[in-house]
């Protein structure tokens, strides 16, 4: 289904700018970050998995407010967890990620709180972004 741009309002557009790939580095124009990215856990590093969880969760936690509020449980603090995991297929250049979205929310089960999810990922931006083309797993503690 196509999205009409036109009819909908522009809230923001954030630039981020890499050189060097995965062994590398990202800068946001503005200066507000700036990662060096490794596969191989150097210190003071980070992989392009784990700035789409930090994205990912907090994007999905920030959605999440709509369904608790629908339901009067706005106020009630709330985390969600991104497992983001990268897969290679049978050739060199066949890449995959799998997401597990792992949700809390104080004073809720575990089940109601993936009912809150499960309403959240129609609301997420990252979560209607990646639809058909990512396994996301849900689950709460």
């Amino acid at each position: 289904m196509a999205v009409s741009y036109e009819d909908m309002k522009k809230i923001s557009v954030k630039t981020m700018v890499n050189e060097g790939g995965r062994e590398g580095e990202s800068k946001a124009p503005n200066g507000s970050l700036d990662v060096r990215t490794s596969m191989s856990d150097k210190p003071g590093t980070t992989t392009p998995e784990q700035l789409f969880a930090a994205g990912f969760s907090a994007c999905f936690n920030g959605a999440m407010v709509f369904p608790l509020e629908a339901a009067g449980k706005g106020d009630l603090n709330r985390t969600v967890r991104a497992e983001v995991e990268l897969y290679n297929g049978p050739t060199k250049t066949d890449f995959k990620l799998k997401v597990h979205l792992i949700g809390h929310v104080d004073g809720l089960s575990p089940e109601e709180t993936i009912g809150f999810m499960k309403e959240t990922e129609n609301i997420c931006p990252y979560s209607k972004a990646i639809v058909g083309n990512v396994e996301v797993d849900l689950s709460a503690e």
